[in-house]
């Protein structure tokens, strides 16, 4: 069950941009954070002792060990694929994807995500349903998640300010923190562009534009620890699905390619109003939740 009662950050229109989901209404919430920052624990542990990971190692995000799995689509690729991993890192994946507390998490901050933002949830449920029936060898990590994309950051996940720009735009990307920490003085998030710095409790969970909001943590006091789990989609799948399961540069050398990439991308400066109407606002959220699920009932 999602929370009945989370804080949103809206715009000046009223649109829901950012929401603290907080935590589940659910007594064993506490132990299934525990339960999920005891396997990421036990993955950082065994990528130590395996030479695969250095305490203090240094790396875009944090110093921490992140590990990354689903699909995805960016960054050189020049079709959808599986996101690849070492043989042990593929092995510590496929423990924490099984892991029933895990699976837990990753409901929901999807549930959370569908009950917030019903219009975007939609959205993505379409786009990635279609990518998945066209490409059946690709890996979807959870079956109770929209999201394609999982990172695990084992400990001690304080993450630097970053941007994470292969992130669909105008999606919303969601984070539940873990761990023994102080969150009253450190652990916060804070979202740059909104100039915000948010009590990140552990068990906690929120949905941030991580692809357009510049985000970190704030440093957790020493011997403390903080792990996290994300859920992502990248932004070419969505180009991948929308230009007929293709590249844009695939679709420019067909004949008649630019005419259908224009009607989808629309007249210079349309498209950032079509993305805006994909987030709920406040008062429209009942109205925007029957429509999506009534009508899929």
């Amino acid at each position: 069950m999602c929370n009945s009662d989370p804080k949103l950050i809206v715009d000046s229109e009223g649109r829901i941009i950012a929401i603290l989901l907080g935590t589940p209404e659910d007594p064993d919430w506490e132990e299934v954070i525990r339960d999920a920052v005891k396997a990421m624990a036990r993955a950082r542990r065994i990528a130590r002792q395996q030479g695969a990971f250095r305490a203090g190692s240094v790396h875009r995000r944090g110093r921490y060990l992140p590990l990354t799995s689903g699909t995805s689509f960016g960054g050189g690729q020049k079709r959808p694929g599986n996101l690849r991993n070492s043989r042990l890192f593929r092995h510590l994946i496929q423990i924490l994807l099984q892991n029933r507390s895990i699976r837990r998490i990753a409901g929901f901050q999807s549930c959370g995500f569908a009950w917030y933002a019903p219009k975007l949830y939609r959205y993505y449920c379409k786009i990635l349903r279609a990518l998945f029936e066209h490409h059946p060898e690709l890996v979807h990590n959870f079956n109770n998640s929209v999201f394609p994309a999982a990172t695990f950051n084992c400990g001690n996940a304080v993450t630097f300010e970053h941007c994470d720009m292969l992130n669909l735009v105008h999606g919303l990307c969601p984070i539940t923190s873990g761990g023994v920490f102080n969150h009253k003085i450190g652990g916060h998030i804070y979202l740059k562009e909104l100039k915000l710095a948010i009590e990140f409790p552990s068990g906690s969970t929120t949905l941030i534009t991580s692809g357009f909001v510049h985000h970190g943590n704030t440093p957790i006091q020493e011997n403390e620890t903080r792990y996290s789990m994300t859920q992502f989609a990248a932004a070419g799948l969505f180009r991948w699905v929308t230009y007929g399961f293709q590249s844009a540069k695939s679709l420019l050398a067909q004949v008649g390619g630019k005419a259908i990439r224009d009607e989808y991308d629309g007249v210079p400066g349309s498209r950032w109003a079509w993305a805006l109407d994909l987030f709920s606002k406040v008062d429209d959220l009942p109205k925007d939740r029957a429509a999506v699920f009534e009508s899929s009932a």
